[in-house]
């Protein structure tokens, strides 16, 4: 079954605790805070494998956990850190964050960074100052959360076939390729994309049987905005055209289908409507007459100005014309695509990685703060300060007296009386409730 999108359900690790730990030194009764830090939470990674061919397994499987990080330890030992999660897709995946392309995993190897991992907490031995000698308070390891992320695969095909429901264009990918998709002779037979190898001498390319598109599939009509997908990666379209439409209906049906096809394209992409292409007019078996295709072959080469090949899926006929045509395209657009990387002939790398981006800084200065204000209780978001207060715990008195001066030197009540938080109001910021004063 080919299975081209899933939604799946991941959280990093939440970090492990810092714990709290005294040493006592050997014949003396002197103590030494050596509480160890807590080890960082797995990352989730979500890899491209050419392994794996559909998004199938997601729909099993929806949820990916990684693991948590190991508390600290003592003698001022750092815990463990959690394991990654890597979730292995087929190349050519995007994915998709809140509706927004977050990456595009289009070669083998690259891995886009889904969610970080929890950082650790402190232990009690990172506490200890001339004021505070034998801390007895440590931090938790910091919380993640869990979201939803869309998976959207798009094949990687070099051409692909594109046209009305029984155009032909299953026929003409298993003359072509090795591919054997289903056939008959009745319209919307391929319901899923077919992709073939094609061997052009000591060259290959793929080729990519899209189904049939018709009016309205930019919008989805027919499922053709989820087919139409499989097309942006390709790097030549072709627009395959039924002659018997030309017999029987005459040369304004096979231009309207043509226009139509045209159009489509534009209306689901403006860089797949400038996309090169060549038109091919199948089932040249079924004509009469030579001069009835020289016509439909100059009709559309006038319209277009593309090269127009006439083949017979059925016999084979010009065919092999036709892999010659447009494995010259082929090459052409793919010299074009190592010259359009920073201007040199190099080659697409091979593995990138695309990082989550996550803070970094101890101040405050360059962040935002969203106040959401409810009669005299405000709440603030704020991802810095909401963490540092998740990792301290609240019932201890001396953890929240240190948070406190945590937040004062930060000077947090005079920027959020600059915001126009009033004073005696209720401050809410995470799980911390607070009276904000003078």
């Amino acid at each position: 079954m080919f299975i081209d999108e899933a939604k799946i359900n991941i959280k990093a690790g939440d970090g492990g605790n810092g714990i709290i730990s005294f040493f006592f030194l050997k014949g003396s009764h002197k103590k030494i805070a050596s509480g160890g830090k807590g080890g960082k939470g797995g990352d989730v990674i979500i890899q491209a494998c050419s392994s794996v061919a559909t998004l199938l397994a997601f729909k099993k499987k929806v949820h990916f956990k990684a693991q948590k990080g190991y508390p600290g330890m003592p003698n001022n030992k750092t815990g463990k850190n959690g394991q990654d999660c890597i979730i292995k897709v087929p190349v050519g995946t995007v994915i998709r964050d809140k509706g927004l392309i977050a990456a595009d995993l289009d070669s083998e190897g690259m891995r886009y960074h889904a969610a970080a991992g929890g950082i650790g907490g402190k232990g009690n031995a990172a506490f200890v100052s001339q004021q505070r000698r034998f801390p007895g308070f440590a931090e938790n390891g910091e919380k993640v959360e869990e979201r939803w992320i869309s998976l959207e695969l798009r094949l990687l095909a070099d051409a692909a076939l594109l046209g009305f429901p029984n155009a032909g264009k299953s026929s003409i990918i298993s003359r072509i390729s090795a591919a054997r998709p289903k056939i008959a002779d009745y319209p919307f037979t391929t319901l899923t994309p077919n992709l073939g190898v094609v061997e052009a001498g000591d060259d290959s390319f793929t080729v990519a049987d899209i189904p049939g598109i018709i009016e309205g599939a930019h919008s989805g009509t027919g499922l053709g905005d989820r087919f139409l997908r499989h097309v942006l990666r390709s790097k030549i379209i072709v627009i395959v055209l039924d002659l018997s439409v030309f017999i029987s209906h005459g040369q304004d049906a096979l231009i309207d289908t043509f226009d139509t096809l045209r159009k489509e394209l534009k209306l689901y992409s403006s860089l797949l409507f400038k996309r090169d292409y060549i038109i091919l007019l199948n089932k040249s078996d079924l004509l009469y007459s030579e001069d009835e295709i020289k016509n439909a072959v100059k009709i559309l080469s006038v319209k277009s100005r593309k090269p127009v090949r006439v083949v017979s899926a059925a016999t084979g006929k010009g065919l092999e014309g036709f892999i010659a045509a447009l494995h010259e395209k082929i090459k052409k657009a793919r010299e074009k695509e190592k010259i359009s990387l920073n201007g040199k002939m190099e080659q697409k790398a091979a593995f990138r990685i695309y990082t989550l981006k996550d803070g970094g800084k101890n101040g405050l200065e360059n962040d935002s703060f969203e106040i959401i204000k409810d009669g005299q209780e405000y709440t603030v978001k704020n991802k810095k300060l909401e963490r540092m207060i998740s990792m301290h715990d609240l019932g201890n008195e001396e953890a929240l007296n240190y948070l406190k001066y945590q937040l004062k030197k930060l000077r947090i009540g005079d920027r959020l009386k600059k915001m126009g938080i009033d004073e005696g109001s209720t401050v809410i910021i995470g799980d911390l409730v607070f009276v904000l004063e003078e």
